[in-house]
This record gives C-alpha cells, sequence and structure tokens, in this order.
C-alpha cells in the first residue's frame, strides 16, 4: 500500500477513535437470537435469488439472451368453467 492510500485511512481510525462515546446501551440476550435468525434469513433470501436467476445470470454474463425453455402455465386449464360446489 503506498503513503497516497494510507493518509486516508489513517484519518478516518483517528477521526473514529477520537469521536469515540460511550452508548449506554443494554443489549439482553434476544438480540443475539435475533441478529442470528437475522442472519439465516438473509443466507437464505440471497440463495433462492440465485437460484431463481442462476441462468439469467449465466446467460448475461456469457453475453447471450435467457430463453425459458419450460411453460409455466402450460398445465394450466383457464378454459374450463366447473363449479366448485
Amino acid at each position: 500500500m503506498t503513503r497516497r492510500n494510507l493518509l486516508p485511512i489513517c484519518v478516518v481510525i483517528s477521526c473514529i477513535a477520537g469521536f469515540n462515546h460511550p452508548a449506554y446501551a443494554y443489549l439482553d440476550p434476544n438480540i443475539g437470537s435475533m441478529l442470528v435468525q437475522g442472519l439465516i434469513a438473509g443466507i437464505a433470501v440471497i440463495s433462492i435469488a440465485i437460484k431463481t436467476y442462476w441462468y439469467r445470470l449465466v446467460a448475461f454474463c456469457k453475453g447471450e439472451k435467457y430463453e425459458s425453455e419450460e411453460d409455466l402455465l402450460a398445465d394450466l386449464d383457464f378454459d374450463s368453467e366447473e363449479d366448485a360446489d
């Protein structure tokens, strides 16, 4: 790391250290479980999003256009008019 890049980092660290004030906050044991639950939920959301858009992402990275091969609405019958009695 050069001296030019090191100067802003030192300034930020000294500002953070210089303006340190106590928070006087109470963190009960439930906060830890909430943080773990939020972390697990975030990982689940990211993994489902990646799974959902994986083929689109791969096609985008290859410079191709994504075309879905399966028709998700093929099994649905919109023309039947059965009464649910």
